[in-house]
């Protein structure tokens, strides 16, 4: 991939973006000029881009997205939800084919039918296009009735510009190039020399005999700026281009390929819970594996894999594109891998601030050999002692001060997953019945790159949560004397080193007394266990697998499966879940997360001579606690922690290490919080907390369970992190 296609890829992408935020705001206020402007620039600039690289069918349909706007802005129509339906669903396609010309760099075979199709969308969601006066053609252009059904078949039942451009015959003197004026007609749909060749002896060649007569897809104001030097030459009409009542040529049927690739799409876009979906999607990779087998196209295996690794509406975009037709194959093998780079946009004060930096670093380094020199050279010992000392310093700090700018290398603003939020709360509200206002606030806080990866995916879920459950329907909001419209916040901030992601809502609550009642029917916790359990810890059960309040399952959530995965993932990066709820007030749903996963603060212990540590946030607490105070029953062990009875294990059995026989007046315990499940867990000693690089286990040891990885601490000792939750 050539680096402006790469290019041309990666701002297509945040121009698909921009639209989409701006179509959302101007639907909630159809007044909006801002949000039409932004709009219109952005499938403006996207057409440009598009024509630039000769995708003739991405052009048209955005192009038919841009005349649907300039009706609205123009008042020749309204922002109906239909309309805004048809908007997004064309830029959806437009998504999916970005993806698709990422690996192939070419659009699928059915991209021009499906062009028309979202043209005629759009002209149906205007109340059909605008006849000609008189519903005849334009006087003067009678050629375009005399056109053939092949010329006819480009622009067939669209509304285009008709173009006569008779040059005046001493144009060259002029300096004009009339045959390069009509190649720069955008959206050129036909080009036809018009009158008879003048015989070959009356041929001038300082004289222009041609006469052009053009189609354009471009609206007449557009083409009117390309004539605009020589208006006295050309005229132009706006016309429609009827369809024919009877093609030509049949068209092809579907293949069974083709229907099977779409209804692979239409599965994996069905709403379910995050257990179902994750069958479903393995179920629809397995099919379309063989679709594409079976067809020949083995090839485009590559791309489904990455579009795979992806969230489910990159796969589905993949699977349209998929479904269109076999995408033109990479000029070599490798291409789809090398196009797969990771693209990471830098500051450039950021990227000065490291060069800075390391030039300070590079001085810093010029003293070494001198204290090198002075120790050969018998210096004395105090002497060299101090300069090494001041030298270590300045290192210190400027290695300090690097790994911070190479870390704010990888910031991004958490809008890049706040930005899908706007289109699920719009389409899961309207499908619900319930009119819901979201409001975002802290899209500019800053994480790393890995986080906004594994955050996506929680977020999304805790809002359809919400939405699903949480909001109340309008009926029961008006008699709870509640606005009929819920406000749905999310918002993020930065504090005490990581980044906070807050979901709340003003909806029903979760009822702790509910949640007791069914961790204790589903067996998770005994009757006396559960009245024990503060408002805080009750409400926490729901972070467990299968345990869920809602009497009924959505197609959406209620089966308890979703909550574990939030869990899982925001502890995955290190971090925690916290909630809060008042039963009729609402529920807050608290993410607390690292600023980044390169660099990971740990509790270190000492177990049986080797090191161990465990993240900061599931540590509680460290204390020492009397053989005395240890209960045991049959083969279980527990211990009191604040007045309540926590389950206690140790890490020796744990990893199958020999027991400790050596006398000891306690043990040390060290209390941690699974997922709102308190823990205490024996070691032999505690140690200093430690930052550390963590890299993941390797060839047969990546096989291990219950390891997170390894890292090296600064006196040389290897420490193996842990994953409590795979031990125990």
């Amino acid at each position: 991939m050539s680096a402006l296609f790469e290019q041309f890829v990666l701002e297509s992408r945040e121009l698909l973006e921009a639209a989409g935020a701006a179509l959302l705001r101007l639907e909630r206020d159809p007044t909006d000029k801002a949000a039409i402007n932004d709009l219109f620039r952005a499938l403006h600039t996207l057409k440009g881009a598009t024509a630039l690289f000769d995708m003739a069918p991405f052009t048209r349909m955005v192009h038919a997205g841009e005349d649907a706007l300039m009706a609205v802005r123009d008042g020749r129509a309204s922002m109906s939800g239909e309309l805004a339906d048809r908007l997004l669903e064309l830029l959806d396609i437009g998504a999916a084919w970005v993806d698709g010309l990422e690996f192939s760099q070419s659009l699928p075979d059915g991209a021009d039918a499906r062009a028309q199709e979202q043209e005629a969308g759009l002209r149906a969601a205007l109340g059909g296009p605008a006849e000609a006066a008189g519903g005849g053609t334009p006087a003067g252009f009678a050629w375009v009735d005399e056109l053939t059904e092949s010329d006819r078949a480009k622009a067939s039942g669209r509304t285009v510009t008709a173009i006569a451009y008779d040059p005046a015959e001493d144009c060259f003197f002029a300096g004009d190039d009339p045959l390069d004026l009509c190649r720069r007609i955008p959206d050129l749909l036909l080009l036809r020399i018009a009158g008879a060749w003048p015989p070959l002896t009356d041929l001038d060649p300082y004289r222009c005999t041609l006469r052009f007569r053009a189609l354009s897809g471009a609206p007449k104001d557009e083409v009117t700026r390309l004539f605009r030097g020589v208006p006295d030459q050309v005229s132009l009409a706006t016309v429609v281009i009827p369809a024919p009542a009877e093609p030509a040529v049949p068209a092809a049927p579907v293949s069974l390929a083709t229907a099977m690739l779409r209804e692979q799409s239409r599965i994996l876009g069905l709403p379910g819970s995050d257990e179902e979906s994750a069958a479903r999607r393995a179920a629809v990779l397995r099919a379309v594996r063989n679709i594409l087998t079976a067809e020949g196209r083995d090839s485009e295996g590559v791309v489904l894999d990455r579009a795979a690794e992806g969230p489910t509406d990159a796969l589905i975009r993949c699977l349209v594109s998929l479904a269109d037709g076999p995408a033109a194959a990479p000029a070599e093998p490798a291409a789809p891998a090398a196009s797969a780079r990771r693209a990471l946009r830098v500051d450039a004060e950021r990227m000065d601030r490291l060069m800075a930096l390391v030039g300070e670093l590079v001085v810093a380094k010029g003293s070494l050999p001198y204290l090198a020199r002075e120790a050969q050279e018998g210096r004395s010992a105090d002497a060299l002692a101090q300069g090494i000392k001041e030298a270590h310093g300045r290192i210190d700090s400027i290695v300090g001060d690097l790994q911070d700018a190479v870390l704010r290398l990888r910031l991004l603003p958490l809008s890049r997953v706040f930005d899908p939020l706007p289109r699920l709360v719009r389409d899961t509200a309207r499908r619900l019945g319930k009119p819901v206002e979201l409001h975002l606030s802290g899209g500019e806080t800053e994480a790393d790159k890995d986080i906004l990866d594994i955050l996506g995916e929680p977020l999304l879920h805790l809002v359809r949560n919400a939405l699903d459950h949480g909001v109340e329907p309008p009926e029961r909001r008006r008699a709870a004397g509640k606005p009929e419209v819920a406000a749905l916040r999310v918002q993020a901030f930065q504090d005490s080193g990581g980044v906070v992601v807050e979901v709340s809502d003003d909806g029903a609550g979760i009822d702790a007394a509910a949640v007791r009642r069914k961790a204790v029917a589903q067996g998770t916790l005994t009757a006396e266990q559960a009245a024990a359990l503060t408002e805080a810890e009750a409400l926490r059960l729901i972070l467990l697998p299968g345990l869920s309040t809602s009497d009924t399952v959505s197609d959406l959530s209620g089966r308890g499966v979703g909550m574990d995965a939030v869990r899982s993932a925001v502890e995955q990066a290190g971090g925690r879940v916290d909630v809060a709820s008042t039963p009729g007030v609402g529920t807050r749903f608290r993410l607390i997360l690292p600023l980044t996963m390169m660099v990971t603060r740990l509790v270190t212990v000492e177990t049986a001579g080797a090191l161990y540590g465990f993240p900061v946030t599931l540590v509680t607490g460290m204390q020492r606690v009397p053989h005395g105070a240890i209960r045991r029953m049959k083969h279980a062990e527990s211990v009191v922690v604040q007045d309540a009875v926590v389950p206690l294990l140790r890490l020796r059995r744990l990893l199958n290490l020999p027991e400790d026989e050596r006398e000891r007046s306690g043990e040390a315990v060290l209390l941690l919080d699974l997922g709102g499940q308190p823990m205490a867990l024996v070691v032999d000693a505690f140690r200093e907390r430690a930052e550390v690089v963590l890299k993941p286990m390797t060839g047969l040891l990546a096989r291990l369970r219950g390891y997170a990885g390894t890292a090296v601490l600064g006196d040389g000792r290897l420490l193996l992190a842990l994953n409590l939750r795979e031990l125990v």
